[in-house]
């Protein structure tokens, strides 16, 4: 039999391995396989006159079965590796288009969110102390310092409706559609991360635009701010007519973005978050805990109490609204307390409390802009407790209803401290 050629090892009878100074390392990190040599097709014609010994020759040579040694755990890490750098390169790619896609819609949101090209801002006759207004109100002279209006500043106006009946207008009815009962703007100064919850009482005396069933002009009165609301469809109509009246009362400062919810909106989202705990301040009959809840004691709110908790109010008393507006707040920060850090590890949970209430609520809210929002205005917060909440200032009186009389001075300054920068 003849020899195959080998510095280390040399084929035998009975097909074993000799190796002539293996070591054990070697010997485990080799794998023996026996591939079949291949044939090449004989040509009759060029071969016909070989000699036997060759033709023999070339059989035996045919029919040895070759021993090979290669190291097998390099070529497994190999593949392993290129497996793992295919999966990185999977992830990679879908990190980068989602980066993209929350930069696309950030961009998107926050041209949407920061629109102030046609501003045009006039501070009331009564306010004192102004000495100049130029730019379209872009540039106030007030007591002895110059403000520039801050167009880093982003703004969301919160409607609570009093009805239930959302999606469900009732035609030839002015009113029947709902009252703003609740309005709050979250004011969003995206400079310096400053969140700001601005209430302004519902009973607010403001010009209104006045409509008939068919949706036509008629005239404007002077008349509660939540009376806005009605005079619409009971949804954008309704919500882009409480603007205008937010804007008149705010000296011609430009509200574009709303958000609405009726009645069954606030038992959702706060069942959806496990609850709100608040340290009640007024005395309620609790559906949940079956009794009464009395003032100072510590309660975990769901569904109808919560509800109850912020909605209801003594007709009877001249500024119930006022006691309801303190609830009201109370209760809003102690949602926000509830979701805060989830939200803030998660802003797309936002769009799952949205979800959970987009039956009962109305809004020009676009993805790009909530995604904007909650990546800047919570991302951007330390702690909820960072959120201020302030009044529209005011006191109120007696007319044919409770009538609140806004204090012009006191609005300018709070309108100089939210909307503007102090610029010397």
């Amino acid at each position: 039999m003849s020899e195959i050629q080998n510095n280390d090892f040399e084929y035998t009878g009975d097909k074993k391995l000799v190796t002539s100074n293996p070591n054990q390392n070697e010997l485990e990190s080799i794998e023996y396989v026996i591939p079949q040599p291949k044939r090449k097709k004989q040509n009759k014609k060029s071969h016909s006159k070989k000699s036997s010994d060759s033709h023999r020759s070339s059989e035996h040579n045919d029919s040895i079965e070759y021993i090979y040694a290669r190291p097998h755990r390099k070529k497994k890490k190999k593949k392993a590796l290129k497996v793992l750098l295919i999966i990185l390169c999977v992830l990679l790619a879908l990190v980068i288009a989602v980066a993209g896609t929350l930069f696309v819609f950030n961009k998107i949101g926050e041209s949407a969110m920061h629109n102030y090209e046609d501003v045009e801002i006039e501070p009331a006759p009564e306010v004192e102390n102004i000495e100049s207004v130029t730019d379209g109100g872009k540039t106030i002279a007030y007591n002895g310092s110059t403000y520039a209006f801050n167009e880093k500043v982003a703004t969301v106006v919160m409607m609570g409706i009093d009805t239930g009946k959302k999606g469900e207008a009732i035609e030839n009815i002015i009113g029947a559609n709902g009252q703003a009962d609740a309005i709050y703007i979250a004011v969003i100064d995206t400079s310096n991360n400053k969140v700001t919850i601005l209430g302004v009482s519902r009973d607010a005396m403001v010009d209104v635009n006045v409509y008939n069933t068919s949706g036509e002009f008629l005239r404007t009165e002077n008349m509660q701010l939540c009376l806005s609301y009605a005079y619409g469809d009971g949804k954008h109509t309704s919500c882009e007519n409480t603007l205008v009246s937010l804007e008149r009362l705010f000296y011609g400062m430009p509200f574009d973005t709303y958000f609405s919810f009726d009645i069954p909106a606030i038992g959702l989202a706060t069942d959806a978050i496990g609850g709100v705990t608040i340290t009640s301040d007024t005395e309620f009959y609790s559906d949940y805990y079956n009794r009464t809840i009395y003032p100072g004691e510590t309660v975990t709110l769901y569904g109808n109490d919560a509800t109850a908790y912020v909605r209801t109010r003594d007709i009877n008393e001249l500024d119930s609204n006022n006691a309801r507006m303190s609830r009201q707040k109370q209760f809003i920060s102690a949602f926000i307390a509830e979701i805060f850090s989830s939200v803030k590890s998660d802003p797309s949970l936002v769009l799952d409390l949205y979800n959970t209430v987009e039956n009962n609520s109305t809004t020009n809210l676009t993805p790009a802009k909530m995604t904007y929002l909650a990546t800047t205005a919570i991302s951007g917060l330390d702690s909820y407790k960072e959120i201020e909440f302030v009044n529209v200032p005011g006191t109120v009186t007696k007319g044919e209803y409770a009538e609140f009389i806004v204090d012009q001075n006191t609005l300018m300054e709070l309108m100089l401290d939210l909307f503007y920068v102090k610029v010397n």
